[in-house]
Formats: C-alpha cells, sequence, structure tokens
C-alpha cells in the first residue's frame, strides 16, 4: 500500500469526485493489518475511516449505488482446523513450484457500513489469512479466477460465495511455521447492498 501522504491527498480526492457516470465504487486492499486499522507503507488507517468518505453524507454522488470494499489481510491468530464434510470429494493439485504458504499476521475488524456497502474479508474474523509465495493469496487468487468466469453472468454476492467454497478447499501443505500445515481458510462478506448486483459488459 502507498505512502501516508499519498493517501491522504487520494481519500478526499476520490470521495469528493463525481460518479454521477459511474455505476459503483470499487476499491481493493491488500496489505497487513491490526485491530480497526489496516497498514500503509509508514502508517495505519482505519478502515472505518476510509469507508466513512464514501458514504451518502459525504460522497452523494455515489447515493443508492454500489461501494465495494475488497479487503486481503489477516483478521485474527487463530488457525481455521480442518473437518471432513459428508459430500467430501478427493481432489489432487499438481504443482509446478515449491509453493511455500505464509502467514499474514495482521488482524482487520468488521466495521458497520451505511446501505449500499459491501465488505470483503479475505477470512472469517480472528483467523489468519493465507498467500502463497510463488501465486500469492489464496482469496485474491480465487476471487480473480471467479470474476473471469463468471464476473459478466452471476450476480456478485452468488459469485462470491463460490469464492468462499473454492477458498475452503484449500489447505496449507508447505509452511515455515509447522502449526499452520493442515490448516484451512473460509472468506466472508458483509452486504448492505439493497438490490442485486451484476457486472455486465457496457455496450460501445
Amino acid at each position: 500500500m502507498t505512502s501516508a501522504p499519498g493517501l491522504s491527498g487520494a481519500r478526499p480526492a476520490a470521495s469528493s469526485s463525481s460518479h454521477i457516470d459511474a455505476d459503483c465504487f470499487l476499491c481493493v486492499f491488500l496489505s497487513h493489518g491490526e485491530g480497526s486499522h489496516i497498514y500503509a507503507q509508514d502508517t495505519k488507517i482505519e478502515i472505518q475511516t476510509l469507508t466513512g468518505l464514501f458514504k451518502g453524507d459525504k460522497c452523494q454522488s455515489l447515493v443508492g449505488k454500489p461501494k465495494i470494499f475488497i479487503i486481503q489481510a489477516c483478521r485474527g491468530d487463530q488457525h481455521d482446523v480442518p473437518v471432513i464434510p459428508l459430500d467430501v470429494v478427493d481432489h489432487q493439485k499438481n504443482m509446478l513450484d515449491v509453493n511455500i504458504t505464509q502467514v499474514d499476521a495482521a488482524s482487520v475488524s468488521t466495521l458497520p457500513a451505511g446501505a449500499d456497502f459491501l465488505m470483503c474479508y479475505s477470512v472469517a474474523e480472528g483467523y489468519y489469512s493465507h498467500r502463497e509465495t510463488v501465486n500469492g493469496s489464496w482469496y485474491i487468487q480465487d476471487l480473480c479466477e471467479m470474476l473471469g468466469k463468471f464476473g459478466s453472468s452471476l450476480e456478485f454476492t452468488e459469485l462470491l460465495t463460490l469464492v468462499n467454497r473454492k477458498v475452503s478447499q484449500r489447505r496449507v501443505d508447505f509452511c515455515k511455521d509447522p502449526s499452520a500445515i493442515g490448516k484451512k481458510q473460509v472468506p466472508c462478506f458483509a452486504s448492505m447492498l439493497t438490490k442485486k448486483l451484476y457486472f455486465f459488459p457496457k455496450s460501445k
């Protein structure tokens, strides 16, 4: 994430700009965090301060439009343990590279948001979020894959549910932290949307 001076100028500019021609607002954070904050290069920023700039009383041109925040960061210090579902399907994956999973030891807490906000988190509250040294974070990998396959056809919260399932099917195979081996992860999202959300391609 960028430095504090860069964010200080970008945040008010984004919220005060006219979004009349926009169908929605999307903001993605890939960083570390702690408590209710997320880290920039040289400081930490409170998530609620960021989202608050885009509520209806601060950014009128986004009133009634979806405001989506995607946050890739840990939200606690617990590892999610594996359980065996009744409909388990065996599945193997060939690894071309040695792919070590790392723990992003940071925390981001859930916050209340106004109407038409959609908060998307890489992991449920209280748990570690995992990323691979070769491929990157599980959540962003699977979110991008599902967007590529269904982004223009499936309702977005339904797509996020597919992402939840796909991430939950992963497990930590290689990690410097022995206690993380075999552990799992499941993302979550909190929807304050007031209507269904589709990303249909615009006609030229």
